[in-house]
């Protein structure tokens, strides 16, 4: 989206609904903020429709908790199905 905003002549760092540091791609943000009910839906649905195991997820050292690559890519393709 940000290479699209830029070949369309946007400049992608000024967002209207977004804030953001410098550089920041506000206004990108501001053109995907339409899609997320969409997204946030699949991804509920998926969550209420899916057993978890412990190994689907990487918890590291600093606290954060990663998704493993095959579960990853499951909720990536749920966005494109959306």
């Amino acid at each position: 989206m940000r290479i699209k905003a830029i070949a369309d002549g946007y400049d992608p760092t000024i967002g209207i609904m977004h804030e953001g540091r410098d550089g920041s791609s506000k206004f990108v943000f501001d053109l995907m903020e339409p899609e997320c009910p969409k997204i946030d839906r699949a991804v509920l649905d998926f969550v209420r429709g899916t057993v978890f195991d412990p190994a689907d997820f990487t918890i590291c050292t600093d606290g954060v908790v990663r998704l493993n690559p095959q579960l990853a890519r499951q909720v990536a393709g749920l966005t494109m199905r959306g």
